[in-house]
């Protein structure tokens, strides 16, 4: 009986090691900044009509607990969507061979069928929660992102695409953050939209690093299109820009600016040497 639980607790250390695998690459680029970016709306007040000081109903370790599950899950399903692909693998096995299917984790069938539990927990976990909206839009650009092959198209589609997911994300882990505050939707939105300019003129920042695997797979990135030295520089602008444009808008007082240092931090590359990436 008692190698029989320790199989048991050994085969759920696997899966879950598995499941970090598919998701270890966006823990710093998406999960933590998404994190700081849901947190810092909250405690700016900007987009609650009640203080999150009084904490009316949800402790912090609660509202960050949800936060983080929610990403995660749908870090979860972005992923294996885009890892079980025939080209992602082949990108893969020169990029990242320590993900699960390229390192013989998992095979393919196995990740089709963990894509669709994944699909069906983060659907009733976000309806649980109150975001099932920006579940379904996110849900929507993975189809378009990975199915209809917008990734690989032209690098421009690439940027916008990933302009449009990653706020989508922090729109949703804002909502769950501020769930019992009386959220208030359009100054977020304004936020939001700021954010997303910025994601699509620096993103391609991370597609630097996979210059190999992306020309064996033949997609379009601005790396590959406009040459490493101009992609490198591109994003410099971009940053250069966003930081000026976004003190001369002056949409939000200070302590809501410093939102901003996640996703500038993840974008900006430096102009030479290596570069972490993303998945989406």
């Amino acid at each position: 009986m008692f190698q029989g639980i320790m199989r048991a607790v050994a085969r759920a250390c696997e899966f879950l090691t598995t499941l970090y695998l598919f998701t270890a690459s966006d823990f710093s680029t998406v999960l933590l900044p998404q994190t700081i970016f849901a947190f810092c709306s909250m405690f700016s007040g900007h987009f609650n009509a009640s203080s999150w000081q009084a904490e009316p109903s949800i402790a912090f370790v609660t509202r960050l607990f949800r936060v983080v599950l929610w990403i995660w899950l749908q870090l979860l399903v972005l992923d294996v969507a885009n890892q079980r692909l025939p080209e992602s693998v082949a990108e893969d096995a020169i990029n990242k061979p320590w993900r699960p299917i390229t390192s013989g984790r998992i095979r393919t069938e196995g990740a089709r069928q963990l894509l669709i539990a994944s699909i069906a927990v983060t659907l009733a976990t976000s309806n649980y929660l109150g975001v099932a909206s920006e579940t379904l839009l996110l849900f929507t650009f993975n189809w378009l992102y990975n199915d209809l092959g917008l990734a690989n198209s032209h690098w421009f589609l690439r940027n916008v695409m990933n302009a449009l997911g990653i706020p989508t994300i922090g729109a949703g882990a804002t909502r769950i953050a501020c769930r019992d505050l009386t959220f208030m939707a359009a100054p977020a939105a304004r936020w939001w939209l700021l954010c997303g300019g910025m994601l699509m003129t620096t993103i391609h920042a991370q597609d630097l690093y996979d210059q190999q695997g992306d020309a064996v797979r033949g997609r379009s990135t601005a790396p590959l299109v406009l040459g490493d030295g101009a992609a490198r520089w591109t994003v410099v602008a971009g940053v250069l820009f966003w930081s000026v444009a976004s003190e001369c808008l002056q949409l939000f007082h200070q302590p809501v600016f410093a939102c901003s240092l996640p996703f500038i931090g993840q974008t900006t590359p430096p102009l030479s040497g290596r570069w972490t990436s993303a998945c989406f």
